[in-house]
């Protein structure tokens, strides 16, 4: 980086951690024994559908894997949220670096 350099940031939507294409599923993992695991973020609570220790996201042809990924990870599956409902969470800020002088 040098004096005169522009960084700006640009939203992209996030790609499948499998095959590349555009991500239409974050599935979300937990640690074994979650609610009893200290180290889990479902630690002690009754409702774990929105508790996260791990999130992948990945198309709908490889959502179909889900449990082999949780078994690559050593965790549990928890939960799928769809593109369609929840955009906002497949978003992801990425930082583009610009020379000033080729503007």
């Amino acid at each position: 980086m040098k004096e005169g350099d522009v960084r700006t940031q640009i939203c992209v939507r996030r790609v499948c951690k499998e095959c590349g294409e555009l991500s239409t599923h974050k599935l979300t993992f937990l640690l074994p024994h979650a609610r009893t695991n200290q180290a889990s973020s479902a630690y002690c609570k009754d409702d774990c559908t929105w508790c996260s220790d791990k999130a992948v996201f990945v198309c709908d042809k490889c959502e179909k894997n889900k449990h082999v990924i949780a078994k690559e990870l050593g965790m549990g599956w928890c939960a799928a949220f769809s593109y369609k409902r929840f955009k906002h969470m497949f978003l992801n800020w990425e930082v583009r670096n610009e020379d000033s002088n080729n503007s």
